[in-house]
C-alpha cells in the first residue's frame, strides 16, 4: 500500500498517514535503516508492533528524511537533525508522522469497546460533553488521541492526563479544537486538529 493521505495544516506543519497492508518483508524493501532503527527492530517483540515501526520508516521516505538525518534524544523520543520537530504514532493498521518548525505531537488510534471502560482515567468533569456524541467510542477515542498527541508536543514525564491536559468543549463532527496544560503551575495553550476516519481517528496538537 503507498502512501495513504498527506496534507499541509500549514506551511509549516505536514502530516503523512499510511495503511499498513503489507507483510514484513514488503514493508521492509523499499527503506535502507540505521544502525540504531536496526537495533531497535529486532528489539521488538510483536508483528503489529514491527510493521508500525517499519511503516513510519517508510513514510520518512515520503517526507524526504534521510535515515541519517533521525535520531533519538536521551528519554527516548524522536529527533530531527535539521531542528524541525518529528511526533511518530502507530495502531494496529495504521502509522503517521507530524512534522514542523516548533513542538508538536500525533496520535492515531483505531476503536475499540474497551475505551469506555478506562475514560475515567483520562476523562475530567469538564470533558463529559464527550458523553453526548451520536458515538462515545469514537468521542472517546478522539479525545484519548489529543490527550496523547499532546503529551508527545510537551514531552515532560509526570503528566496526568485526567487532571493536567484538559480538552476544550466541542462538536461532533468538528474538525480543529484546543486545549490547556496545566503543569509546573503553568498553562500552556494547544490547538488541536482532528482526524476522523470510519476505522481510526487521530490528532495532531501543537502549541498557540
Amino acid at each position: 500500500m503507498p502512501l495513504f493521505h498527506s496534507f499541509k495544516l500549514d506551511k509549516n506543519k505536514s502530516v503523512y498517514i499510511w495503511e499498513i497492508k503489507e507483510s514484513l518483508m514488503d514493508l521492509k524493501k523499499n527503506i535502507s535503516l540505521s544502525s540504531n532503527d536496526k537495533k531497535k527492530l529486532l528489539s521488538i517483540k510483536s508483528l503489529e508492533h514491527k510493521k508500525g515501526f517499519l511503516a513510519s520508516r517508510n513514510l520518512f521516505s515520503s517526507a524526504k528524511i534521510d535515515k541519517l538525518g533521525f535520531n533519538y534524544s536521551s528519554d527516548g523520543a524522536p529527533i530531527l537533525n535539521n531542528e524541525k520537530h518529528i511526533s511518530i504514532t502507530h495502531c494496529k493498521n495504521y502509522a503517521g508522522i507530524a512534522i514542523g518548525e516548533n513542538n508538536l505531537g500525533i496520535d492515531l488510534e483505531v476503536y475499540r469497546e474497551k475505551i469506555i471502560s478506562i475514560a475515567p482515567k483520562f476523562i475530567n468533569d469538564k470533558e463529559k460533553f464527550i458523553y453526548n456524541f451520536q458515538s462515545p467510542v469514537e468521542g472517546l477515542t478522539l479525545i484519548w488521541t489529543a490527550k496523547e498527541a499532546i503529551y508527545k508536543a510537551v514531552s515532560v514525564r509526570g503528566i496526568n492526563f485526567r487532571d493536567h491536559i484538559i480538552i476544550s468543549p466541542f462538536r461532533d463532527g468538528d474538525k480543529n479544537g484546543s486545549a490547556k496544560v496545566f503543569l509546573n503551575k503553568k498553562e500552556i495553550k494547544f490547538s488541536l486538529n482532528f482526524m476522523i476516519n470510519k476505522n481510526f481517528c487521530g490528532t495532531i496538537a501543537y502549541i498557540n
